[in-house]
């Protein structure tokens, strides 16, 4: 039994030479390190600095509509439009922002997706607002904090759709 529910507002994967918005998509196939075709699909991912390689904890990027629009709200700006933050979900339903490390996302697939840690909020992504959204965009940093939403890992590979209903199962209530 699931402790919260959440809807799949929108798919998104990376798209060629941009670094952060992502492109909208009618589906995606969650593979065992990330979203297919995502520039953020891989088992490790290099350290900063050149310190060697890592497990990667960011195979998946979410943010929840409630967020964003708070966001937009602070910032003056329109809504975001879908993968605009760089998010392979928009959620909605729930605040990611509030939810503890460790929580866990099932969707109707079987796909099984564990939370790994908050977002910090990203100059990249601030420079790409600022690029379409002018000045206003360039306080995102400050008013994204606590709410850009959350980086995790697959647990189970399969399918994930707009529309889809999610199962929230959180940390202390997840039975092995």
């Amino acid at each position: 039994m699931s402790d919260l529910l959440a809807v799949v507002e929108a798919v998104s994967l990376s798209q060629p030479g941009v670094r952060v918005a992502k492109r909208p998509v009618d589906d995606a196939f969650i593979g065992p390190h990330g979203f297919v075709g995502d520039r953020h699909e891989a088992e490790f991912r290099r350290k900063p600095y050149g310190r060697g390689i890592a497990e990667n904890h960011r195979q998946w990027h979410g943010v929840c509509t409630e967020e964003v629009a708070a966001i937009c709200a602070e910032l003056g700006l329109p809504q975001l439009p879908f993968g605009a933050l760089g998010e392979n979900l928009r959620l909605s339903g729930l605040l990611l922002g509030e939810l503890p490390n460790g929580t866990e996302l099932t969707l109707p697939s079987g796909a099984r997706l564990r939370l790994h840690q908050q977002t910090d909020p990203c100059i990249n992504a601030a420079k790409e607002l600022a690029a379409t959204y002018g000045e206003a965009a360039n306080a995102f940093v400050k008013a994204a904090l606590g709410r850009r939403g959350v980086v995790g890992q697959v647990l189970e590979p399969g399918i994930v759709r707009p529309g889809d209903v999610v199962e929230v199962h959180l940390p202390a209530l997840i039975s092995s």
